[in-house]
């Protein structure tokens, strides 16, 4: 059963110094806290087992655990789709989810997951068709393989964008210079069509890599104004936000937020030396919305289109590790904690879905 509860949570606003170049900003770690915001909050599903990628269905959603399980919840249900075979190791397993755009004439699954091949772990996307009324995912085809994976630094979202194209977010899979090598797909962002094919105005001729130079990308999501931003994990601190542009380079492992010079585009924001470790997001009219996990909060940015304005660090700590957000069509948004993965400190009920109603 569904419950609901008030809570009153902490809103922090960002301490942030302009830095002067080519418009990026740095946010100091710190985050001074604010008067607190009171926020409506309702646990739509508890009980997960590490929920990565949440995507919404006319009347209930589909969660991917890492453990490999596909789930529909439905009235407070949860509903078993298909359990996939997936190298659940660290960070690796069954990510991100992706419904395709046109879901009456192309009713098309698509996953992200990792896998065993001749003992090294690999990342590929599969689609297949989704039948919501019988919970069934037949047809299964894989769209893109080779993406190479590791037990840390998979990526692993998956969206589609305003042009049609599927967007796929891979890490560096713990070998730093594969970033860098435009032969190969890790730390990478790619674009492809529905099909797997590659797009004949990608900026790399025959190849699926839209940007390169990512360490660990987690979060994709398109602006009003067609702008496309990605959250992404620093080494250590310096996590980003960057706009991303076809063809550029985002310096890793040259640079990292905002150090090293000119051996890669600058991001919008650099957090700091303390890490926040940002995940999934998702825009909210002109806010972007990013879900942090080792920072245990829900970051909510304004965005112009062009650049940055107000950031704010939401309920610090009270519901954990938090991997995914998506609009919820009340208005709202949808998070998934993820106290189980291994590094963090399970609550009751973890992990859960939550539905916000942001102020």
């Amino acid at each position: 059963m569904d419950r609901r509860r008030m809570l009153k949570v902490l809103g922090g606003v960002g301490a942030l110094l302009l830095a002067g170049f080519m418009g990026y900003r740095f946010l100091r770690p710190e985050y001074a806290v604010g008067e607190g915001v009171d926020a409506e909050v309702e646990v739509v599903a508890e009980g997960l087992e590490v929920p990565w990628s949440i995507a919404l269905l006319d009347d209930g959603l589909l969660v991917s655990e890492r453990i490999g399980m596909l789930l529909m919840i439905r009235g407070g249900e949860k509903r078993l789709v298909k359990e996939f075979e997936v190298a659940a190791v660290g960070e690796a397993g069954l990510l991100g989810i992706a419904l395709h755009p046109d879901r009456l004439s192309r009713p098309r699954l698509y996953l992200y997951m990792s896998y065993f091949r001749n003992g090294e772990i690999m990342n590929r996307v599969i689609a297949g068709r989704f039948d919501a009324s019988r919970l069934t995912l037949t047809s299964i085809e894989t769209i893109i393989d080779g993406i190479p994976g590791a037990a840390i630094h998979d990526g692993g979202r998956i969206r589609f964008g305003p042009d049609g194209m599927l967007y796929i977010t891979t890490g560096d899979a713990a070998q730093p210079s594969l970033s860098q090598d435009l032969n190969s797909l890790a730390g990478k962002i790619l674009r492809v069509e529905d099909d797997g094919s590659i797009p004949s105005d990608n900026p790399f001729p025959g190849s699926p890599i839209y940007s390169y130079g990512h360490r660990n990308p987690q979060g994709i999501d398109w602006h009003r104004s067609g702008a496309l931003l990605s959250s992404e994990h620093g080494p250590i601190g310096h996590d980003e936000v960057n706009l991303i542009l076809p063809g550029e380079n985002y310096g890793w492992p040259l640079a990292t937020g905002t150090l090293g010079g000119e051996n890669g585009r600058r991001p919008l924001i650099d957090f700091g030396p303390v890490s926040v470790a940002p995940s999934g997001a998702s825009f909210l009219g002109d806010h972007f919305l990013i879900a942090c996990l080792r920072g245990e909060r829900l970051i909510r940015l304004r965005f112009d289109g062009e650049s940055v304005g107000d950031v704010e660090s939401l309920f610090v700590g009270e519901f954990g590790r938090l991997r995914d957000v998506v609009p919820a069509p009340d208005g709202g948004v949808l998070v998934a904690t993820s106290n189980r993965d291994g590094r963090g400190r399970p609550k009751p009920g973890d992990d859960k879905i939550l539905r916000i109603q942001l102020p």
